[in-house]
This record gives C-alpha cells, structure tokens and sequence, in this order.
C-alpha cells in the first residue's frame, strides 16, 4: 500500500539581523549568565512562530569570528581633548583612578561581571566606579548630573587605539592621557585609557578565573581586529603620503614608504598587547590541548617568538606544541631565540629532548631536520652540560643512517662515553646492529672506536686491580674484608661485561654475514673478535669459513689446496675465535668430500694428526670413508686408516667407533691385505670391544679363512 505523503512543515523564519551593540548581550547568553525579560517572552509567543529546536552551542573559536570585541564607538560619540599642560596632583589622580579600575577588574569574582563590565565599557562612553567596593564590580555611565558631585570619583573612557594616538600626539603615552569632556557632560576632566590596556587586563582576569575558553575568544577577537585596522592604517598612510607629497620621484617614494614603516612600527608598539597577556592566551591555547593554533601563532609573525619565549615555562609549552604537532624547525628557532635574547635562562634537559624529539618525529623529517636535532644535541652537551638518553641517542644515529648520512651518525656515536651511555646495553647494541644493515664502513669505524684501545684499557686495569690489591695489605681486618667483598663483586662485573660484548660481537658478525658485507669487512670483525679473546658462534663460523673459502678461489683464482691451506693458516692465528681446530677441520672436510677433493681430503686429515686436535671430526671422516668405498677408492680408505690409527693418540683412539673399523678393515679385504685385517683385529680387541658387530666378525673370519 501506499503511504500518506507527509503534510510539509511550515519553514521557520529567523528572525531579523541584531544591532552592532548586541555582541556583549549575545556572549552573556551563549555563557548562560543572563535570561530574556518575561515581557520580552511574551511578546516573542505573540508575535513571532516557535523557534526550532534548539541547536549544540557555539564554540568559543567561532564565537571569536562571529562577534566584534573590539570597541567601536558609536557615530554620535564624542572624545575627550588632551590637556595640555597637565598638574602634577591631578596626573597623579588620574593614574590612581585607573589604577583603581584595573584592580577592580582583576579582581572580579565571576566572568560574568567582568562581561558585563566590558559590554558598559566598550561603548566608549565616559563612566565611572564607585570608591567603596560593594563586591561587585559595578561600572555606570557617567550622565552632566554626576559632574561636580564631590564625592564622586575620576570619570573614565575607553577609547579605540586610532583615537587615542590622536589625543595623544606628540606626546611618549602609551597607556593613558587626561583630557576634557565635552559640552554634555560640562567639560569635566576625563581620564582616556587606550583600549589595548583595558583588553590585557580583561584577558588576565578570564585567565586567572580559569574561563579558558573566553581567554581565546577575547585575545583572538582583538588580535585578528587589530591586524586587519593596522593594515588599513598602513595603506590610508601610503595613499596619504603619496597623495601630500605630488611627485613621483625615487627618491620621495622611498622616503614615503620609510615613513609609512615607521608609522605603522610605532601604532604596532601602541597596539600591541603586553607580554603577560600573551602568556596567559598561551596557557590558556595550552590548557584546551589547541597546540595546533599556538604552532600556527608563531609561525605567521616572527615577533611573536622572541615575544613569548622569554620565559621558561612559555618555552615547555611552545616545545610542547611543537612535539604534538611535530614541527622540528619551530622547536630549533624556540631553543635558538631563547638563547639569543635571555642568555641567563636555565633551559632545563626536557626542554632540549622536546625539541630534538620533535625534529626526529617531524611530518616532513628531512635533513634539515636531522642538522636541527644534531644543532640541539649539541647545545644540549657543550651549552647546557646535559647528557642525552641513550633513545634519543640512538635516535640521532639511526635517523642519521637512513638520511645516508654516515658521517652524522658516526659523530654523535662518538658521543657516548661523554653522555655516559654504557656498552653492550640495548640503545648501545641497537645502533651497531642497524648500522651493520648498511654496506659502507659506518659499522666498522663504530667498532674501531669502541675496541681499538682494547688492551690498553685491559692493561690498564690489571694495573688498577693490583695497585688495589696492593694497598688492601695495609689495611686491618675490616677494611680488608670490605675490600675482597669489592673485589669478589668488581669481578662479577667484569664477567658479566665480558659476556655482554661476546653476544655484542658474535651479533654484529651474524648480522654483517646476512647483509653480505666484503670479506675484508669481516676479516676485521674477527680481529676485533680475536683482539678481545671473543669466542664466535658455531653457525656464524660455519658460514664465514665457508664464505672466505669460496672468496678464495673465485676471487683471487687460488686452488682448492691452496685455499684450504689459506684457511687453515687464518683461522690458526685466530684461534680464539674458533670452536677449536676439529670444528674447522670438519668444515673443510666436509666441503671437499662435497666437491669430491680426494688429495685435499687426505691434507686434512694429515693436520689433524700434526696438530693433534682435541676434538677428531670422526663423524666427517667416516662420510668420507664412504663415498670413497661405494667409488671403488679402497686404497685411500686404507691410507686413512694408517694414517689415524698410527698418529692418534690413545685416547682420541678409544673414540673411534665401530662404522670406522668396519670400513677400514673391508677396504684391506678388497685389497686382499688378509694379515693386516687379522692383526688390527688382534691389537685393537674389536672382538670383544664390538661383539655385536656382524660385520667386523665377517670381515675376519673371511680373512682368517683366505690365510689359511
């Protein structure tokens, strides 16, 4: 079925646009602090349709564009002329009256008499406070009956800045003139006060009353107001000049536009709101979390950084606001501008890492930005005398590689013993391993730096320990107890240290090893390794011997015999690394059987007997042993077999398995050698030692038979 159409609701008709003046009314109802008249409710149900629903209230940002702040005297005001000259005494009055007024005003309870009191004020009519203070801030406009009451204070006018430079020409006020009323009021004396003082002194008392919100209504109101009537001013001034001035010449325009610069510098001085004020709109940006305005205040007028970091904690706010909105720039000129201009501030160490975090996290991070934070820790640590943290630390370096800045990186990680960042901890090992990722020498310098000066610093400790030593024997029994108690534990320490760098190092190799760093590249490593007495893990070896092998034969053309030999020299005069020389042995061994290298197989096994290894590669042996046998190369099995049961010892002897006589002892089978198979079967006890060995009790009783 088809659905009713709905019927069409009438359209809502706003109402008519409100009066200029209406803006303090408006603000006092948007803040809940003053109500329509009963009278004025029922003449709004009689005469107007229902208003629509109601809608979420204005925020105080656009409350600031939609209302005028700024005074804006009425077409039938008139103001005061400035007396000239002017008595001592009534000076002095004149100042205590205003003095007076803004007292009251910083000392209202509520925001809603201070909005009250500007919605009287911003008339730019003349008005008056009562002396006695009633705990209300009651501001009335003056009217010709309160002239000479005696009892009745100082009258007051607010006045817009443009006017009050006219009163005040030709004169150095900034603040404040006394001038004569006219003819309405009997030409009595009024003190004329210039709208900026009046407005500062509003902004501090919003901000002391904690009314954030109204803080940045007011300052951006006038601030924005201020800016479009300065450049007003400017261009009235110009088209003035020109316009006096008749010619066209160089010269005379250059003149005009001094003129101009000047002008409009000295209406900004007059105009411009004081740094107490700034600094309340700054906590107040702050404290309602917009550090998105504050980064945009700064950044649209220079002055205005010079203007709010001149003190400390206006500097954490804006470093604060930098951090949130990472812009490293402004966080740099922020720390440089506070330097310049206040040379006796303490910047505090969370300042400077605000401000280098905010350069290392900035939106568009370049290398600008890196020289900004690398400016920063810089400062920190010969300015300041600060050490960096070793995240931040880690930071610069990391940030300064894939910048392909390796010259960055490698004098910030130079850095570290002066910002007393211990080694072998995590920043510390983090950096060297990211580092390693890159292919240039960055790693490797980092590494000379750190372990180059190894045994002297080893040296030079020994030497520490035995003058330590030397001096606990003349100590009594306490003090030699105290001390073998911090002798037991300095040697804790030391182990712990040592174990670090082992796992430091052998990280570092298997790292440089997957990047396929040059084999020189880490040739050095294993120096540093051996200079430090750095024992490498078992598969890091595994593939650097193997690595360096092959780089020996492909690429300086050497034999396999030749790069074995090569091998085996390097490897030997850096024994501390190794597992031992079995383990390397068992490499080459293997490699050779896998390449079919009989001649080197048998080099191989002929070291192993000259250096007498610990550890005989018995398993390796016996695969080579086998492919020997199934090729029909029962001749070298036999020489194998010579050779390691005459050149071992007993008790690397003891450990030859029963797999290894089974295949010797069948290779001088087949080579008809029946006494010898009769006799290493005698000497060596096989029967008793394998009794359950089929194969060994075959192989000799065939032999034994073939004698016979």
């Amino acid at each position: 079925m088809l659905r009713p159409r709905a019927a069409r609701r009438p359209l809502w008709c706003a109402p008519p646009q409100r009066q200029l003046w209406s803006y303090a009314t408006d603000l006092l109802t948007w803040i809940g602090l003053s109500r329509p008249d009963a009278s004025d409710r029922s003449r709004a149900s009689v005469n107007s349709p229902p208003p629509p629903p109601p809608s979420p209230p204005l925020s105080a940002s656009r409350l600031a564009h939609k209302r005028v702040l700024r005074p804006q005297p009425p077409v039938d005001a008139t103001f005061p002329t400035f007396q000239r000259p002017l008595d001592p005494l009534k000076r002095k009055g004149a100042t205590a009256a205003l003095g007076h007024f803004l007292q009251r005003v910083k000392q209202a309870p509520t925001a809603a008499q201070l909005l009250e009191t500007w919605q009287t004020v911003a008339q730019c009519r003349p008005f008056w406070l009562p002396r006695q203070p009633t705990g209300r801030l009651d501001v009335r406009l003056a009217a010709a009956h309160d002239v000479g009451v005696e009892d009745r204070p100082w009258m007051l006018q607010l006045v817009p800045t443009d006017v009050f430079l006219e009163l005040s020409a030709g004169t150095l006020a900034r603040s404040m003139v006394v001038g004569t009323a006219g003819a309405d009021l009997n030409a009595a004396d009024v003190v004329v006060a210039n709208e900026t003082l009046v407005v500062g002194n509003l902004v501090q008392a919003f901000h002391d009353l904690h009314e954030h919100e109204l803080v940045v209504a007011f300052f951006d109101a006038y601030d924005s107001d201020r800016r479009v009537w300065l450049q007003e001013h400017s261009r009235r001034a110009a088209a003035d000049g020109v316009r006096d001035d008749g010619t066209n010449g160089s010269d005379d325009d250059d003149d005009v536009k001094v003129q101009v610069i000047e002008k409009r510098g000295s209406m900004e001085e007059v105009t411009q709101l004081p740094h107490v004020v700034y600094s309340c709109y700054l906590r107040s940006l702050a404290t309602l979390k917009q550090s998105k305005k504050i980064v945009q205040l700064l950044e649209t007028d220079e002055r205005q950084l010079e203007r709010l970091c001149s003190t400390l904690p206006n500097l954490h706010l804006i470093l604060h606001a930098c951090h949130s909105e990472k812009n490293g720039e402004l966080a740099r000129r922020a720390i440089d501008t506070i330097s310049a201009f206040s040379p006796a501030a303490a910047i505090s160490l969370g300042c400077y890492e605000l401000a280098i975090r905010a350069n290392l996290r900035d939106r568009k991070r370049g290398e600008r930005e890196l020289l900004s934070a690398i400016h920063l820790s810089r400062a920190l640590l010969n300015d300041a005398g600060y050490i960096l943290k070793p995240d931040i630390w880690a930071g610069l370096i990391k940030v300064s590689m894939c910048m392909h800045r390796p010259d960055l990186a490698l004098e910030v990680f130079k850095t570290y013993p002066r910002h007393c960042i211990p080694e072998y901890q995590d920043s510390f090992r983090q950096v060297l391993l990211s580092a390693c990722r890159y292919l240039d020498s960055t790693a490797l310098e980092m590494m000379h730096f750190c372990w180059t000066s190894h045994e002297a610093k080893t040296c030079a400790r020994e030497e520490q320990t035995v003058h330590e030593d030397g001096l606990c024997l003349d100590d009594d029994l306490d003090g030699r107890g105290s001390s073998t108690g911090t002798a037991v534990q300095a040697a804790k320490n030391a182990a712990a240290n040592k174990e670090a760098e082992t796992v430091l190092l052998n990280a570092i190799f298997w790292q440089m090893l997957n990047q396929r760093h040059a084999v020189s590249s880490l040739v050095q490593v294993v120096d540093i390794m051996e200079a430090t007495r750095s024992k490498a893990g078992a598969m890091a070896l595994e593939r650097a011997v193997l690595r360096m092998l092959t780089h020996d034969m492909s690429e300086k053309n050497m034999s396999p015999r030749a790069a074995i030999e090569s091998s085996l020299k390097f490897w030997a005069a850096r024994s501390s690394v190794l597992c031992g020389q079995g383990f390397l042995v068992r490499l080459l061994l293997k490699e050779c059987v896998k390449h079919e290298w009989t001649d080197e197989c048998e080099m191989l096994l002929d070291h192993v007997l000259d250096v007498s290894v610990a550890r005989v590669p018995i398993h390796s042996i016996i695969k080579l042993m086998e492919t020997n046998e199934s090729r029909g190369r029962f001749d070298v099995n036999a020489r194998i077999g010579d050779k390691l049961l005459q050149g071992l010892s007993p008790s690397n002897r003891q450990k030859l398995r029963d797999d290894f006589y089974e295949r010797y002892l069948m290779s001088c089978l087949r080579l008809e050698q029946f006494d010898k198979v009769g006799k290493v079967h005698v000497t060596y006890n096989l029967e008793r030692r394998y009794p359950f060995n089929d194969a060994i009790r075959t192989i000799a009783q065939d032999a034994a038979a073939q004698c016979v």
